[in-house]
């Protein structure tokens, strides 16, 4: 009996051990880390606002408006690659941001990633680059987070792009996990180890996930946007993005919305869903809507002459 009950106790013994002594005796492995300034584009530059770090890039344009593009999850300034020239060669000065936790910017566990701050961020960046208003590009993600600019901050926003934005159900989607568990740190570690193990094979798989047109995903696109697999914080950053992902209702019904505004959506999306455009159209004030035919979640890639034109279109018409 006493032998029974010391072997059941070596048995609860190893299992503590393996659960919170092993993950943080093993490597954690993943891509090697770079300096975030070894990564940056020639026309890339750092910005400090709010003690956080962030990276943006600027192709200089003409007299028009100034545009501010903001990527969605997973996403960086190399969303907007085939956008950006186009918009600087028809004469709009054109910035694009990553924001904190993606790209090269700043990352980390501690970092608030909740839509409303990174939209505060945004307009500390405008601040700092000088911009009183802007034209506010925002995919996925990142249409959430043009939205609260929009509604929180209206005098900085002249005009609103939402590109296949997941604003109706931001506080509810698929990449939310419950806090609590992340809190804990033995559990957060696995996590790493998990990330870090198996971010290889699962990049690559959510690109061709979010397109329709998948030979619109080459091996140079998916190699840019991997560069934010090896800055600092990239993995502890992505915990802190999905333990925050819960909390990001608007300031305000999206209805609150008085800029004019554009809707641009991929047909094709099943990340979101293109009845989402059609629910904002009719929320929004005046907006235009436009769906891109063939096309799914990344449109800016998959038809990016089309996507161009759209965009242009709207920004030209107004101008005028």
């Amino acid at each position: 009996m006493l032998r029974k009950t010391w072997w059941g106790w070596w048995v609860i013994a190893l299992f503590v051990f393996v659960l919170l002594i092993v993950p943080y005796l093993l490597p954690l492995g993943g891509p090697p880390i770079i300096a975030p300034a070894a990564l940056a584009d020639e026309n890339g530059a750092f910005a400090e606002v709010d003690g956080e770090t962030l990276y943006y890039v600027h192709a200089p344009g003409g007299e028009r408006e100034v545009l501010l593009l903001i990527h969605g999850f997973g996403g960086s300034t190399v969303t907007w690659q085939q956008t950006i020239p186009a918009l600087a060669a028809a004469g709009y000065d054109t910035y694009a941001v990553d924001l904190p936790g993606f790209g090269l910017s700043q990352k980390g566990w501690d970092t608030d990633y909740r839509h409303a701050t990174q939209a505060r961020r945004v307009i500390g960046l405008m601040d700092q680059l000088g911009i009183d208003r802007a034209v506010v590009v925002g995919h996925s993600m990142g249409g959430s987070v043009a939205a609260h600019l929009a509604l929180s901050a209206p005098e900085r926003v002249s005009r609103l792009v939402l590109v296949d934005a997941a604003i109706l159900n931001a506080d509810s989607g698929p990449y939310s996990v419950p806090a609590f568990a992340l809190e804990v740190p033995v559990v957060r570690r696995w996590a790493q180890f998990g990330l870090r193990r198996g971010i290889d094979s699962l990049f690559g798989d959510l690109l061709f996930d979010a397109a329709y047109q998948d030979d619109a995903i080459t091996s140079a696109l998916e190699e840019g946007y991997r560069r934010a697999l090896h800055t600092p914080g990239w993995d502890t950053g992505l915990l802190g993005i999905l333990r925050d992902a819960r909390d990001n209702d608007l300031p305000a019904p999206v209805s609150n919305i008085q800029v004019p505004t554009l809707i641009l959506w991929g047909a094709e999306d099943t990340w979101v869903a293109p009845e989402d455009g059609a629910r904002l159209e009719s929320l929004i004030g005046g907006a235009q809507r436009v769906v891109l035919p063939e096309v799914g979640h990344l449109p800016m890639h998959e038809a990016p002459e089309d996507f161009n034109a759209a965009l242009l279109d709207f920004l030209n018409r107004r101008a005028e």
